[in-house]
């Protein structure tokens, strides 16, 4: 039977724990009663007293009260109301007092049409205002590239800094002064280190943090077009709501999911959608350096496919529909595919991919036990938030690293070379007491194919709730890893380096910068022709052939494949247009001086290549019965954008779990190798701008006194002498040089290989 209280007369359902607010905002009633310090992640705090209503008691020997909705808990049959005039004067004398020293600015406010002070206010009664002294005014902080101060707006009511420390864990930002002083933000001017700081520009309920980003290229929220979208800079895979106007991308904003991201997202998924303005993206078809229409381009194409010579590279940066429709005109051409360019990024996403299903990060909050390996953290920084829950209720928290984390003061810290992982997770395996609810957390390149095959392994003997979670920086690396069973990289390297492919089609793909081994395909035979589709000015896309302008992720409709095996679905937001500022008489009778005209700009999605190249060469039936064949195979009924998502089912991981144990190759030299990420370190984030401004100093890093070298100077397998400055980093695992993942591909390394380095030493 429900459990119901009473507001107004009206019968109000709740569940136990909930209070009088919490139950009204459930049921969708959030006019009732006005609020501003309540948030569902953080609970109440009572601070800006608002919510007022009035109680009532259930004898006659106490007068009714005022008491605030979001601390008083809801009971059977309590009865409240806010339709009585005392209660509507303190509604409106509290927003009276909040607002006593607001700047009159909400014409120009970055939170117009989404300000919840505008909406409370309004609720309260508050219209007309009668302070007439001097306004208590401060002085904003720069808080770096991303956030926008203006604490003339603040109503103190704590949101910001309960979220940034209690939730985020930061320890930069804080509240100062006292009274009518109270002061949100740094001790000192500053970009905001916390990799979850843009969060502040949603959780303030006024304007005082609003989107830096989103502020050089505001528009009002209402002429924002929006869909359903799905973070592409990690496998976590957090759905997110892009907003984009006048054929550009905005902003990125969360769109809560229980299971996911129920209200947060990380600074990458925030603001990594720049990429798609970069000043070097590619918009147009060029053949050798000059602009080609798209029917010449689909004729190079299809002449040089029926030739018979050509081989297909999808990327676990595309989505698994573009990646079947890659494998689908390969099969239709009967020509090899493979979907990743590296045999150890292959091997290593397959393993992971036959790990059984993964804890979502709601479960992993819940965890007892926990153990994180290598910088899962970095790579997948949304996995911070569930991990720091647990350890407020109680958990107990292992780490076993190269480098210091944020973390390492919540727990016990082993600091470990590449090589020492295994046997920690072992170790702590062994040691797990029955009955605990136990999650691992992995870094994929702490691990490496032969460590994710261990720890599987030892997964098999631990308890039931006993979960296993691989982060890694490719959106769709699971969805990937379908096509690398049975060892297509390295065959599609060996027909590279015979001769046998003479034309390389890639899709999303960067063999000659970061996608694995950079030095073999620098080694590539020059009569080697690449083709590449792809939205990102990388490496390979500078050397390619044939250049093809591909839609992003917002500007189509795909499906990405998560770590807990989720298929979720995105959906195109928006038509990318440029502007045009010369006036073309032929288009228009009128000069348009306010910008020029916005021209649509035709993109490549890769279905609609791979069916127009199929068409050409006379495949167009046979590459849509493979292309369906594959779809159901994976995934019967996929989702809609905006569903929770599908589930990979386990009798289908089976079918991929091979028994060979990948041999670890680590090599002979002094120094282990690891990779150093931080948060804003992944594939197309490295395009943006402003979160690239605030990046570590790029170098090579290693524990203390290692060595007197100002510099490292490291040999690649193709022997090219590549120069690192020297970073000493306290606390950092000896023996071992830490470098960026972009910089281990470019020397043909692998994470938890070993390497000697000649020292330059300061004259």
């Amino acid at each position: 039977m429900t459990a119901h209280f009473y507001l107004d007369g009206r019968a109000i359902p709740f569940v136990a724990g909930q209070n009088v607010l919490e139950a009204l905002l459930a049921m969708g009633r959030d006019r009732d009663v006005p609020y501003f310090c309540y948030h569902p992640a953080l609970g109440s705090l009572g601070a800006c007293r608002q919510c007022a209503v009035k109680f009532y008691p259930h004898d006659d020997r106490h007068p009714p009260r005022v008491m605030m909705a979001c601390l008083l808990p809801a009971s059977p049959g309590l009865q409240l109301v806010t339709a009585e005039a005392d209660v509507e004067r303190e509604h409106a004398a509290i927003s009276e007092l909040l607002m006593r020293n607001h700047p009159h600015d909400c014409p120009v406010c970055d939170e117009g049409g989404q300000c919840h002070l505008q909406d409370m206010t309004v609720r309260a009664g508050h219209r007309l205002r009668t302070y007439e002294n001097r306004k208590r005014t401060f002085r904003s902080q720069q808080l770096g590239p991303l956030i926008r101060q203006e604490m003339n707006r603040c109503i103190t009511c704590y949101r910001c800094v309960r979220f940034y420390q209690d939730i985020a864990g930061g320890e930069d930002f804080g509240v100062f002064g006292s009274r009518d002083r109270v002061f949100f933000g740094r001790l000192q001017d500053g970009a905001l280190e916390s990799p979850f700081a843009g969060n502040l520009a949603e959780i303030c309920p006024t304007g005082v943090f609003t989107d830096k980003v989103y502020h050089a290229n505001y528009l009002r929220p209402w002429d924002l077009e929006t869909a359903p979208s799905v973070c592409p800079h990690c496998n976590l895979g957090c759905n997110t709501a892009p907003g984009a106007a006048r054929g550009r991308l905005r902003r990125v904003r969360q769109r809560p999911h229980p299971d996911i991201n129920p209200h947060f997202l990380c600074d990458r998924g925030r603001y990594g959608f720049r990429h798609t303005a970069h000043r070097q993206r590619p918009w147009t078809n060029q053949l050798r350096g000059r602009d080609v229409d798209s029917d010449a381009t689909l004729d190079h194409l299809a002449d040089i496919l029926a030739q018979g010579q050509t081989a297909f590279l999808g990327s676990p940066r595309a989505d698994i529909l573009a990646n079947l429709a890659w494998l689908a005109l390969a099969d239709a051409y009967g020509a090899p595919f493979a979907a990743f360019s590296d045999p150890w990024q292959e091997a290593l996403a397959r393993e992971i991919l036959t790990l059984p299903q993964a804890p979502s990060l709601a479960e992993l909050a819940k965890a007892e036990r926990i153990l994180i390996l290598g910088q899962a953290l970095e790579l997948s920084p949304s996995l911070r938030l569930p991990v720091q829950a647990a350890v407020r209720a109680g958990a107990h928290l292992t780490l076993a690293s190269v480098l210091p984390t944020a973390l390492d003061k919540h727990g016990q810290v082993q600091r470990l070379r590449p090589d020492g992982f295994v046997d920690a997770a072992g170790a702590w395996c062994r040691a797990l007491p029955s009955g605990k609810r136990a999650v691992i957390l992995a870094s994929a390149d702490a691990l490496g194919p032969a460590g994710v095959h261990v720890v599987r392994r030892l997964q098999e003997d631990l308890p039931p709730g006993t979960g296993v979670i691989v982060a890694h920086t490719a959106p769709n690396l699971g969805g990937a890893a379908f096509f690398a069973t049975d060892g297509q990289s390295a065959r599609l390297r060996e027909a590279v380096a015979i001769g046998r492919c003479r034309h390389l089609l890639a899709l999303a793909a960067d063999p000659l910068g970061e996608d694995g081994d950079a030095p073999f395909w620098r080694q590539r035979p020059p009569e080697l022709q690449i083709s590449l589709l792809d939205h990102l000015p990388t490496t390979t896309y500078g050397e390619a052939d044939l250049r093809l302008p591909m839609a992003a992720t917002a500007e189509r409709d795909g499906v990405f494949l998560n770590y807990e095996g989720r298929f979720q679905a995105f959906a195109k937001v928006y038509q990318p247009a440029r502007e045009q500022r010369q006036w073309d008489p032929s288009r228009s009778a009128f000069p348009l001086p306010a910008g020029g005209m916005r021209e649509a700009m035709a993109l490549w999605e890769p279905y609609t290549l791979a069916e127009a190249l199929a068409q050409r060469g006379d495949r167009l039936e046979r590459f849509r019965q493979r292309f369906a064949f594959y779809r159901h195979y994976l995934c019967p009924e996929l989702p809609a954008p905006g569903d929770p998502g599908a589930f990979l089912p386990d009798g289908l991981r089976a079918r991929f779990r091979i028994g060979i144990v990948p041999v670890p190759h680590s090599g002979s030299g002094r120094w282990w190798l690891s990779a150093n990420h931080w948060y804003g370190d992944e594939a197309q984030a490295r395009f943006a701008l402003e979160l690239q401004s605030l990046a570590p100093v790029p170098g090579v890093r290693l524990a203390p006194g290692q060595t007197e070298a100002r510099a490292l100077l490291l040999t690649s397998r193709d022997g090219q002498v590549r120069r690192f400055p020297v970073i000493e980093v306290e606390g950092m695992a000896t023996d071992v040089l830490a470098l960026d993942p972009a910089q281990l591909s470019d020397l043909g390394y692998h994470p938890g290989e070993r390497i000697d380095a000649r020292e330059e030493v300061a004259p």
